[in-house]
């Protein structure tokens, strides 16, 4: 009997370990950067430009444009958080896709991706 309690024991550690890796995982995916839940709905960013929290997207869009003159911009979004930003997707000349990611208050270009 205790080498079966042993292994039920630690069975049920590893077990318990595997669920708490799995609830970190989770977290983590939930705050991601990357995550749609991030992001504002139309109506969301709507209100939000109406009411002078955020710069409207095609200031910022200009903005890009004139760092980045020869690129194309493929898409922008606005996500939540502590300081709403813009992620500007660009295609650059040399066929690279690059985020450039700006402070959706300011309109100051953070850094690019």
């Amino acid at each position: 009997m205790p080498g079966m309690m042993k292994t039920l024991i630690t069975s049920a550690a590893l077990f318990a370990g595997l669920l708490l890796g799995a609830a970190a995982d989770a977290a983590q995916y939930q705050q991601s950067p990357g995550d749609m839940r991030n992001r504002y709905t139309a109506d969301e960013a709507r209100n939000e430009v109406q009411s002078g929290r955020v710069l409207p997207a095609l200031q910022v869009i200009r903005t890009v444009r004139q760092r980045y003159a020869q690129a194309d911009v493929i898409d922008a979004e606005l996500e939540q958080g502590a300081r709403p930003r813009y992620i500007i997707k660009i295609l650059t000349e040399d066929g690279r896709r690059v985020d450039v990611v700006v402070d959706a208050q300011t309109g100051n270009i953070l850094y690019e991706r």
